[in-house]
C-alpha cells in the first residue's frame, strides 16, 4: 500500500526541481540578452558606440559634423586666394555654431575708398546677425588705390580695373572647398560701390548666387548688359538724402538711378503684379512686388531722410543721417532667408 505522504513530498521535489531549471534558464536568458546588447551598443556603458546613422538610445550633448571640410575656429579670420594673377584677401566670421551642419553664405562687398573690409565689419556689426542666425560671413577686400570694386562702366570708364567678377567665382569656389557650406545658400549684399559690385554679379553670376541685396548701391552699366541666366530675389535699401549715390542718379557720372535699377529688375524677373507696401514706420517705407517669376520677389526699403549710411550701424555726420528705424544686416538676413537654388 503507497503511502500518501511520500507522493506528496515526490511531488514537492519534482516541483522544486522544475521551478529551480526555471529560474536558471531565465538567469541565463537575461544574461545572454546583457551580453548581446552590450555588444551591440545599445545599453551605456558598453564601451563601444553605436552603428554609424543609429541612434545610440540614450541622450548625449555630444555633436557631430555633417562636413568633411578642415575644421575652424569661431571668430574672424583674413585669409588670401590667388585671382586672376592677384593675390587677393578677405575676412571670415564664423559663428559659433560653425562646423555641425553646413551653413548658407553671406558675402558683404565695401565701398569704396576706405571702406575696407576689417572697417565694414565692424561699422556694421552683421557678425552679431552671422552669430545670431547661424551663417557664414565674408568681408572681400578691393584693390586698387584707392581700393575700388570693377562694379560697371560710368563716365568716366571703368569703376575698378581688377576681374572682381572672377574673383568672386574664385572665393565662392574656395569657400565651397575649405568650409562646411550650404551651397544651395550662397548670398551677395554690398554698400555704395559694393551695392553696384552685388548688381554686376546679379547680372553675371545668377547661377552660382542664390539672392542678392544692395545697400545705397551705386549702379552702372554692366558692359554687353545685364543678362542673368535666371530670374533671382533682389531687395534694395536706399537712402532718399542720399548725395554720393543719389537716389534720383547722377547723370554726370553715369550712375542709374534706383527706380531705373528696379524697373530694369522687375522686368527681369518678370514682375506683373502692381506693388504693396509691406513695412511703414517713421522715416522708412518698404514695398514689395510679389507677382513675379516662381521662387523670386523684388523688395525696395525707402529711407526718407536716410543719407550715404548702413541702417541701425553707429552714425555718420559726415555721410548724412542713419536711421535706426530698420536694423539692415536682420532686414537683409530675413530676406535671404526665405530662399534656396
Amino acid at each position: 500500500m503507497r503511502d500518501p505522504n511520500n507522493e506528496h513530498k515526490r511531488s514537492l521535489n519534482i516541483g522544486r526541481t522544475l521551478g529551480i531549471t526555471g529560474i536558471i534558464l531565465s538567469l541565463l536568458l537575461i544574461l545572454g540578452v546583457v551580453a548581446y546588447s552590450a555588444r551591440a551598443g545599445i545599453l551605456p556603458g558598453s564601451g563601444k558606440p553605436s552603428a554609424p546613422g543609429q541612434s545610440s538610445g540614450i541622450f548625449t550633448n555630444q555633436q557631430t559634423s555633417a562636413c568633411d571640410t578642415p575644421p575652424h575656429q569661431a571668430g574672424n579670420s583674413m585669409l588670401s586666394l590667388r585671382s586672376a594673377g592677384l593675390t587677393r584677401t578677405f575676412l571670415v566670421h564664423l559663428a559659433p555654431t560653425y562646423g555641425t551642419q553646413p551653413q548658407p553664405v553671406v558675402i558683404n562687398y565695401h565701398g569704396y575708398d576706405n571702406t575696407t573690409a576689417q572697417r565694414t565689419a565692424q561699422h556694421t556689426n552683421m557678425g552679431a546677425e552671422a552669430d545670431r542666425a547661424g551663417f557664414i560671413l565674408v568681408f572681400p577686400q578691393a584693390v586698387d588705390s584707392p581700393p575700388s570694386w570693377d562694379a560697371g562702366i560710368g563716365h568716366f570708364g571703368s569703376t575698378g580695373d581688377a576681374n572682381d567678377v572672377q574673383f568672386t567665382r574664385d572665393l565662392i569656389s574656395y569657400l565651397e572647398t575649405n568650409y562646411c557650406v550650404d551651397t544651395h545658400r550662397i548670398y551677395v549684399t554690398g554698400y555704395s560701390e559694393g551695392g553696384g559690385m552685388v548688381y554686376r554679379l546679379a547680372c553675371e553670376l545668377s547661377q552660382q548666387i542664390t539672392a542678392f541685396a544692395t545697400v545705397e548701391g551705386a549702379f552702372y552699366h554692366v558692359p554687353g548688359g545685364c543678362n542673368p541666366s535666371r530670374p533671382v530675389p533682389f531687395l534694395e535699401i536706399h537712402g532718399q538724402a542720399d548725395q554720393l549715390a543719389p537716389y534720383g542718379g547722377n547723370p554726370n557720372s553715369g550712375m542709374a538711378s534706383v527706380q531705373a535699377m528696379l524697373k530694369l529688375w522687375l522686368g527681369i524677373d518678370q514682375c506683373r503684379s502692381a506693388s504693396k507696401v509691406i513695412f511703414q514706420k517713421a522715416d522708412v517705407t518698404a514695398i514689395e512686388w510679389p507677382g513675379c517669376a516662381p521662387g523670386t520677389v523684388v523688395e525696395h526699403y525707402r529711407i526718407s531722410d536716410g543719407g550715404h549710411t548702413w541702417p541701425g550701424s553707429s552714425p555718420e555726420p559726415a555721410l548724412g543721417f542713419t536711421t535706426q528705424t530698420i536694423d539692415a544686416n536682420m532686414v537683409i538676413w530675413n530676406f535671404f532667408s526665405q530662399f534656396t537654388s
